[in-house]
C-alpha cells in the first residue's frame, strides 16, 4: 500500500502542510471515519487529486499525526537509557511523554493510538529511519533490562514490548471511554493505565524460585491457553 508522499520543493511542502492541517481539523471536528474528503480539500483550497497525491488514504494523515507522538516516546526511551535509569522509570516516563505529545482527547487521538497499536508495519514505513515506532523503541529498553537482570530473559524483548504497548494503549482507550460515558470533563489520574503498566512490568521480572505456588498457577493457566489454541484443543468458555 502506498504511503504519504513527502515533497521537497517549497511550494509543494506548503501545499501538503495545508492539506494536512485541513484534514486534522476535520478529523477533530467530525471524526476520522465521518470526515469527508470534499470538505478537507475545500478548506485547503486544493483538488481531490492533490489530497491523494500527498495522502493516499485518511489513515496516512493519522500516521502523519502520530510522528510527533512516537518521536516523544522514542526520545524518552533514549534519554532513560543514556541516564542508566531502571526499566520501570523509563517505561513510565515514555508513556507519560507519549500522552503529553498526543493531541487532545478526541477522535484524532483515538485514531492515532489505534494506529500505533494495530498498524506497526505501516507506522514504521511512515516514520522512516529517523523515528522508531514505540514497540521497537521500548524493545531496546526491555533488552537493556534483561542485560541488567530486572527483566526476565526468557522472552524476546520485541514481543514483550508489543504486549506492553498494545495493552497500555488499550487500557488508555478504555479509560477514556469510561470517562466519556460518565460525562467527565477532565482526564483522571489514569488508574487503569497505570495499573496495566505496573502489572505487566511485574510479570516481566526475573522468574521466581522453582516451585513457587504463584508461578505454578501461572504455568497451569498458560498451559490451558496453549491447549485451547490447538486446532483440536478444548475451547475456553
Amino acid at each position: 500500500m502506498p504511503t504519504a508522499r513527502r515533497p521537497r520543493q517549497a511550494r509543494a511542502i506548503e501545499t501538503r502542510r495545508r492539506v494536512y492541517e485541513a484534514a486534522v481539523a476535520e478529523f477533530e471536528r467530525s471524526g476520522v471515519e465521518a470526515a469527508r474528503i470534499e470538505d478537507i480539500v475545500a478548506a485547503a483550497g486544493v483538488s481531490w487529486g492533490t489530497f491523494f497525491t500527498y495522502f493516499p488514504s485518511k489513515d496516512d494523515v493519522v500516521l502523519e499525526a502520530a510522528i510527533v507522538t512516537c518521536a516523544a516516546f522514542a526520545d524518552a526511551c533514549r534519554k532513560g537509557l543514556a541516564a542508566g535509569s531502571g526499566t520501570g522509570v523509563i517505561v513510565g516516563n515514555a508513556f507519560a511523554a507519549l500522552r503529553r505529545a498526543a493531541p487532545a482527547p478526541g477522535p484524532l487521538r483515538d485514531a492515532i493510538m489505534r494506529g500505533i497499536a494495530n498498524q506497526p508495519e505501516r507506522l514504521s514505513d511512515h516514520l522512516g529511519e529517523d523515528v522508531p515506532n514505540p514497540v521497537l523503541a521500548l524493545a531496546e529498553v526491555l533488552e537493556a533490562g534483561q542485560r541488567r537482570g530486572d527483566v526476565a530473559a526468557g522472552e524476546p524483548p520485541e514481543s514483550l514490548a508489543a504486549v506492553l504497548v498494545h495493552a497500555t494503549i488499550a487500557a488508555g482507550q478504555r479509560e477514556a471511554a469510561m470517562e466519556r460515558a460518565a460525562g467527565a470533563t477532565e482526564r483522571s489520574g489514569l488508574p487503569l493505565t497505570v495499573l496495566t503498566v505496573k502489572l505487566l512490568l511485574r510479570g516481566m521480572r526475573p522468574d521466581p524460585e522453582p516451585g513457587d505456588p504463584r508461578e505454578v498457577a501461572l504455568e497451569r493457566a498458560a498451559a490451558a491457553l496453549r491447549e485451547a489454541a490447538e486446532p483440536d484443543g478444548p475451547r475456553i468458555p
